[in-house]
């Protein structure tokens, strides 16, 4: 089994030229040259690419590095609001699944086998919980 080649890494002045010669319109390059340099240009390139560019081409006309920019800051600004929105989930699940089984089987029912259908995976369980404790 043959390894994928990989390219070449490129200075931040080599992946504007690319991004230029890929027919991306950059009107600001310093302004490219430092977003670049904080995000990435594969993070960047490789996520809001898709769609502006046919699969190895070249951007599609009219296509600025500018509306890619806004497009990678939109989704940032999306994902902190949505993780937010998900975070409260999470948190409502797990304290509803908690009072349940805490109810139902008392504060300790994890320890005890009988409250579980699968004798091989409260022994896992067990481990598990334990590793956790040792690793915090």
């Amino acid at each position: 089994m043959s390894l994928k080649k990989h390219e070449s890494a490129l200075t931040i002045e080599e992946q504007v030229n690319n991004l230029k010669s890929l027919n991306l319109i950059i009107k600001d390059e310093q302004l490219a040259k430092d977003f670049l340099n904080d995000v990435s240009y594969f993070r960047f390139i490789k996520a809001f690419s898709i769609g502006l560019k046919p699969k190895n081409g070249n951007y599609y006309d009219n296509i600025s590095f500018e509306q890619l920019k806004e497009l990678y800051l939109f989704n940032a600004e999306f994902r902190q609001i949505l993780f937010t929105q998900i975070e409260k989930v999470e948190i409502n699940l797990r304290c509803r699944i908690s009072n349940y089984f805490c109810l139902k089987y008392g504060v300790l029912g994890y320890k005890d086998s009988n409250n579980f259908s699968n004798k091989k995976y409260h022994t896992a369980f067990l481990n598990e919980i334990s590793i956790e404790i040792n690793r915090n």
